[in-house]
């Protein structure tokens, strides 16, 4: 027995044409932040200062990473310490600016 299908059937479904008091189609929008990551390495320690221009509030983060005594010299991971601390520490500041600005403000 051969059993064919509906091409109309098979075919992808498609959102039906415009009709009077439809909802206007999304706007697509690109943004472009930008981040700047300042490192200083001193003996055994790694200081970042990162700033992120989120268009137009402009963010900042000091963190550092110290290396332990007892471990041989790697400046690449004090570097990569040292700079996930301040993402993370901007990561934590986008959050509670998002919070802020979906819930309004609050009394403190």
């Amino acid at each position: 027995m051969i059993v064919r299908a509906d091409a109309a059937a098979a075919a992808p479904s498609r959102p039906p044409a415009a009709t009077v008091g439809a909802e206007e189609p999304a706007v697509r929008t690109t943004k472009d932040w930008q981040l700047s990551l300042h490192l200083v390495e001193e003996r055994d320690t790694t200081r970042v200062h990162a700033v992120l221009d989120a268009g137009g509030a402009v963010l900042h983060s000091d963190a550092y990473a110290r290396r332990n005594p007892l471990d041989d010299p790697a400046p690449a991971v004090g570097d990569e310490f040292a700079v996930g601390r301040a993402l993370i520490d901007l990561g934590h500041q986008l959050l509670r600016a998002g919070t802020r600005h979906a819930t309004g403000p609050t009394e403190e």
